[in-house]
């Protein structure tokens, strides 16, 4: 089965009624486009809640997933519930909630049960009997057909309710994230639109590869007469972090430039120390010029580039927007080492912090190296 799977690892947010954030059906509805990033369409979205050690009994949400609905069969159905109950025990879940998000449903009445209610209700039940398997209790689910103000939610299993859904944009989850300058985004599309390859950049820089391979070539070679290896790689990652001060001050490089960076992150040595520019202080223009060489750069050359994308947006928690970077990584490079690595990661629920052995290694390398890439973020 290909299906896309997005996981969000969302500030912990009490879900433990009364004294919560997340006190009814619809506020955890409204809630779900800011802890996921954008708003989703045709999902299966559940919430993991784990036990809040500052509350007894309490319970908050340890992170979001978002799978597909648009791989029928019983075998997809059971790949799906088994994605998420191996979550739920990797996260030590105390229970979970599931919303439906598809704009095929209609809301049930007492005359009919709704459209595609059928098949919304043999999703939940086999998702709930796999949970129970982990001894993990369905808390609640519901259905909606899109996220919005004053829109129905309904509920799908256990007894029967419905409401009208909060404004999404005046939940105190979306504020936090705002405030915080996380992106909340329209929907999935506009993320695989952003990383998608500019046909226009791809061209300009296609012709500029081999006169960058044949520079990079000389400047080795120069400093093997002279020098060692290791000043080599110093002075190509000095030559990047120069691209880079670049980027930060907003400019755009050129099709030469995008060149020489690609060419450059051909070296595993090189790319393992730009690692470390996230999370820090360079990371938002390190994602930044990641992402010019991602819309420019052929195949193979993009899947480094994406897969440095994946690893900056998947520390500072971006779940999102990492999973669609290492599908153009793996679509570019299905052999891409580290692209594989960071999406079986991102895929079983591995929290960022778990993930910082990265960036440490590189700090490290760059200091052998005479590099400062400033200390790690605390």
């Amino acid at each position: 089965m290909t299906a896309h799977i997005d996981s969000a690892a969302p500030d912990p947010i009490d879900a433990t009624p009364p004294a919560t954030c997340l006190r009814a059906p619809g506020d955890l509805i409204a809630a779900i486009p800011a802890m996921l990033g954008f708003m989703p369409a045709k999902s299966l979205v559940v919430a993991v809640l784990a036990a809040d050690p500052d509350r007894p009994g309490g319970a908050a949400v340890e992170m979001v997933t978002r799978m597909d609905l648009d791989n029928p069969g019983r075998c997809a159905t059971r790949i799906l519930v088994d994605q998420v109950a191996g979550l739920c025990v990797r996260h030590r879940a105390v229970a979970a909630l599931a919303v439906i998000v598809d704009d095929r449903a209609t809301v049930p009445t007492r005359k009919h049960s709704g459209q595609r209610a059928g098949k919304h209700r043999d999703l939940i039940a086999a998702l709930e009997h796999r949970l129970d398997a982990e001894a993990v209790p369905l808390a609640g689910a519901w259905a909606v057909r899109e996220i919005g103000p004053d829109l129905p939610w309904w509920t799908v299993a256990g007894p029967w309710s419905r409401g009208l859904q909060p404004d999404p944009a005046a939940s105190m989850v979306t504020l936090r994230h705002v405030l915080e300058g996380r992106p909340l985004r329209a929907s999935r599309r506009e993320l695989t639109e952003e990383l998608a390859s500019d046909p226009v950049l791809r061209e300009a820089t296609v012709p500029a590869i081999p006169v960058a391979v044949a520079a990079a070539a000389q400047r080795l070679a120069r400093v093997v007469r002279h020098g060692s290896p290791q000043v080599h790689l110093r002075v190509e990652v000095c030559r990047v972090l120069r691209y880079l001060e670049r980027v930060e001050s907003g400019a755009r490089l050129t099709a030469a430039e995008v060149a020489e960076v690609g060419v450059a992150l051909r070296d595993k040595a090189l790319r393992d120390i730009m690692f470390a520019l996230a999370p820090g202080p360079r990371a938002d223009g390190a994602e930044a010029l990641w992402l010019q060489l991602v819309r420019a750069l052929p195949d193979p050359d993009r899947a480094a580039a994406a897969a440095l994308l994946a690893y900056c947006a998947y520390a500072r928690g971006d779940g999102p927007l990492a999973g669609v970077a290492l599908e153009v990584a793996l679509a570019a490079d299905p052999d891409h080492r580290m692209a594989q690595l960071l999406e079986s990661g991102l895929r079983l629920g591995v929290p960022p912090g778990r993930l910082s052995s990265l960036a440490e290694s590189g700090r490290e390398m760059a200091a052998e190296l005479g590099i400062h890439l400033g200390p790690e973020p605390r």
